[in-house]
């Protein structure tokens, strides 16, 4: 039948998957940064600011945001590998189950990333006074890249291998960053550019600027996790 051609179509599905982002997008970052845009809408309509407000519209960013990523990036990892094609189901089931996990990790990345930036800025105002500070600079970047080199697999893992241990998600990130450094540091790289692309253009941020992203992770990584993924589901079975 004509229609079911059309469903079949490269042109369908392709429309299709960009619908399926548009919707995951919407699922990470409405409930993570529904006040904190109200928020910064209000206030620039009256120029004004409430700093104690401020701070309570990115409650839901710290408790929600990372969680609703690993949900995302679990989602369209089975999409990748053919086990769902389905969006809310799919999402909420991965969200719950990741969930602790998640946050724990992305209150301890947060830490360390208040630390580092404390760190750099401090080695870049006394950059200038001694070779130290340079070092010291230096070492600070290094750390920052090889933290976010890690941070980028994280929830690759947490979809891949969603029964580890806390611990054992983190020592496997740490492996699969420098199993492949030139993909972690283009995932690193392709991060980054994203991230400011989305500040600078909001509307790529709420239409499928995050989901966007967690899908070249997911495309880019891909055949590095399949075949661990496929040796660990043919064991399991």
């Amino acid at each position: 039948m004509k229609s079911d051609r059309i469903m079949r179509s490269k042109i369908y599905r392709f429309l299709d998957y960009i619908f399926r982002l548009v919707v995951l997008n919407l699922l990470v970052i409405i409930p993570s940064f529904s006040f904190l845009i109200v928020y910064v809408i209000i206030t620039n309509a009256n120029n004004s600011k409430n700093n104690i407000l401020e701070y309570v519209t990115l409650i839901p960013v710290l408790f929600l945001f990372f969680p609703s990523v690993v949900a995302c990036f679990d989602v369209i990892k089975q999409y990748e590998t053919d086990e769902t094609n389905t969006i809310f189901k799919d999402f909420f089931k991965s969200f719950k189950k990741h969930y602790l996990n998640s946050l724990l990790i992305s209150i301890i990345f947060m830490i360390i990333g208040f630390l580092l930036y404390n760190s750099a800025k401090f080695f870049y105002n006394y950059a200038f006074d001694n070779v130290l500070y340079i070092i010291g600079l230096v070492v600070t970047i290094s750390f920052i890249a090889i933290v976010l080199m890690i941070l980028v697999h994280l929830p690759l893992v947490m979809a891949y291998f969603g029964k580890m241990r806390f611990v054992e998600t983190v020592k496997l990130s740490c492996i699969m960053a420098f199993k492949d450094i030139i993909n972690s540091i283009l995932m690193v790289i392709i991060l980054v550019i994203m991230i400011v692309l989305n500040i600078l253009l909001y509307v790529l941020f709420i239409v499928g600027g995050a989901a966007l992203t967690i899908y070249l992770m997911v495309k880019i990584s891909f055949k590095q996790y399949i075949k661990i993924y496929r040796k660990v589901e043919k064991n399991e079975n």
